[in-house]
């Protein structure tokens, strides 16, 4: 890898930070959330593949924050748009976030491509909306980010943030006890399926069901899918989508109630525990470790 990963990170942030929605006050990205808290427990499928304890054995407690991917806070939950969730596991072994959207893919495989994506996606100053054309021809110069942009223009509106799948996009290692190496990417799972709106109703708002939700019946809850990849698939790039897996459902996540103030917090998802890795060659990961540090330190700054 021969990016400046620090300085292109930086340049990544500023970007985004001169957003017109954007403000030192919340995320420069995935800025409209809400965070629940629950519990983690392995169905301990993955003994014989990681020595990361929380992942085969035990219960791990859980703080969970759904999102919309915008920097709008204000953004309406109705409008038809990818959803995130990011997941924060406290182990004795150290902190493991696994932080996933409901797309199939990444936009992008590189900080300059994602330097490109920002600038042609930002809003004419004539119309103050993006220029389509600026995007068509991203696209066409990259063909490797059609598969996300292509699920976010069939985006629907889902039911609850519960009703909707999630994935890690990222591939990571899981190392066993006794060595093994074998590459991994993972899915949230709703175990009551998916559930989508066609018409929302005005007003309608996503962390207020979601408290609903966790008031009483249905339960809110994910089963973690580890999907297990061989040494020919890519592991170091974010836009490729894996052929169908051997899956394996590693654990379920059970939410219980939705979380006080738990602030200042950030989901990095370069936070993983012993029993497993990350891809030196993913340059996106490493550069969501910076992006993230920096937002992070502008919306927990002092205000003047």
């Amino acid at each position: 890898m021969t990016t400046d990963i620090d300085a292109t990170a930086a340049r990544i942030h500023d970007a985004l930070r001169s957003a017109p929605s954007s403000s030192p006050s919340h995320r420069a990205l995935h800025a409209k959330g809400t965070v629940a808290e629950g519990r983690f427990t392995p169905t301990g499928e993955l003994a014989d593949m990681t020595s990361a304890a929380h992942l085969v054995d035990g219960s791990t407690p859980a703080v969970v924050r759904f999102s919309h991917p915008g920097a709008d806070p204000g953004v309406s939950d109705a409008v038809p748009s990818a959803r995130g969730v990011a997941v924060k596991l406290r182990t004795a072994q150290g902190t493991h976030d696994l932080v996933a959207v409901s797309s199939p893919a990444f936009l992008v495989r590189d900080g300059a491509s994602f330097l490109e994506l920002l600038a042609a996606r930002s809003p004419d100053p004539a119309t103050g909306a993006p220029d389509p054309g600026r995007m068509l021809a991203f696209v066409e110069a990259h063909p490797e980010s059609l598969p996300a942009v292509q699920a976010a223009m069939g985006a629907r509106v889902p039911a609850s943030y519960a009703s909707l799948s999630y994935n890690g996009l990222h591939t990571f290692f899981l190392v066993g006890p006794y060595g093994g190496r074998r590459p991994f990417r993972y899915s949230w799972v709703p175990v009551g399926g998916e559930h989508f709106l066609d018409a929302p109703a005005e007003g309608f708002d996503l962390a207020t069901e979601l408290a609903d939700r966790l008031a009483g019946p249905p339960e809110a809850a994910f089963d973690l899918v580890v999907h297990l990849g061989t040494p020919d698939d890519p592991t170091g790039d974010p836009t490729a989508v894996w052929p169908e897996r051997p899956v394996v459902v590693a654990g379920r996540l059970r939410l219980d109630r939705v979380a006080g103030d738990v602030e200042p917090i950030v989901f990095d998802p370069t936070n993983v525990t012993p029993g497993v890795e990350l891809d030196p060659d993913d340059e996106i990961l490493q550069l969501r470790r910076v992006a993230y540090g920096l937002s992070y330190g502008v919306r927990t700054s002092p205000s003047d």
